[in-house]
């Protein structure tokens, strides 16, 4: 049996907001155990709640924020671990297409998810004779049941606030035209606002700033034409950075590796899941 790699953690903070936005090559499932909070997802915001089982996908543009003490479950996994887990009849990655979905959990569900993500908490792979099996098994007893109530989910409806309806046509705005210059002066003036105002609604409705929610998704474009062997040079400029050397600056600082390197670990890992995929 193939040692599977993934990552849990139980996290228990007093307040808790994500310092900026991120994103990340796994996927994400979250299991807040408190509320209240938001999700910022891609370009829309929802409820965070206990009793709500999220899932976030690979490259997707996220940032949480909750109210108050906040505790919850995280696993980080890669699709690469997930088909190694697959079988012809229970296909997990077919789980995750879409950047994000959400459920709604009874008490008996959200009970019986806990003690799925307690007892692969406790079958940690510690080197001893049969810990790496007892932490696969308990990995797959919790995808196997999460798996259809998260097949059968959708993203539903997201918060409709004054603010957040505000911002909504310039967050559509700057996703559209990310290789075009999108400086705030510019923003402001095709929406007919000062650049004041708009700095100020659009921190109130998402939590973060214009500059950085450009310069996130720039980067995030260009991973995901890098992914398809787009070049480097070619990538920064079809994401709407001008010079090269502050695309490379601005990639390494945000993602830990520079374009060049992360498109040939993204190359290496894809050719050893296309192997294992025609096993």
């Amino acid at each position: 049996m193939t040692n599977v790699e993934f990552h849990l953690q139980l996290n228990h903070n007093e307040t808790w907001s994500m310092s900026r936005l991120h994103f990340h090559d796994h996927f994400e499932l979250l299991l807040p155990l408190t509320s209240p909070g938001n999700i910022f997802v891609n370009d829309q915001v929802y409820p965070l709640r206990r009793g709500t089982l999220y899932l976030i996908g690979e490259n997707t543009l996220h940032r949480t924020i909750a109210t108050g003490f906040h505790a919850r479950y995280v696993l980080h996994i890669s699709r690469k671990a997930l088909a190694q887990l697959s079988t012809p009849q229970t296909d997990f990655t077919q789980v995750a297409q879409d950047s994000f979905r959400r459920v709604t959990l009874d008490v008996e569900q959200m009970t019986e998810i806990i003690e799925l993500f307690q007892a692969l908490e406790r079958n940690k792979n510690d080197g001893s004779f049969g810990s790496d099996i007892n932490q696969t098994i308990a990995l797959l007893n919790l995808l196997i049941r999460v798996g259809p109530t998260l097949n059968a989910a959708t993203a539903g409806e997201p918060i409709r606030n004054k603010d957040f309806l505000r911002v909504a046509p310039i967050l559509d705005y700057i996703r559209d035209n990310l290789s075009e210059p999108l400086s705030l002066d510019h923003i402001a003036s095709c929406f007919f606002i000062s650049k004041h105002y708009l700095c100020r609604i659009f921190k109130s409705a998402t939590g973060f700033s214009v500059m950085e929610y450009i310069i996130y998704s720039r980067v995030l474009k260009a991973r995901q034409l890098l992914q398809e062997g787009v070049s480097v040079q070619q990538a920064g400029e079809l994401a709407g950075f001008s010079d090269n050397s502050h695309f490379i600056r601005t990639f390494g600082h945000l993602t830990g590796l520079t374009p060049g390197r992360y498109a040939k670990e993204y190359q290496s890992s894809d050719q050893i899941l296309l192997k294992e995929n025609l096993r």
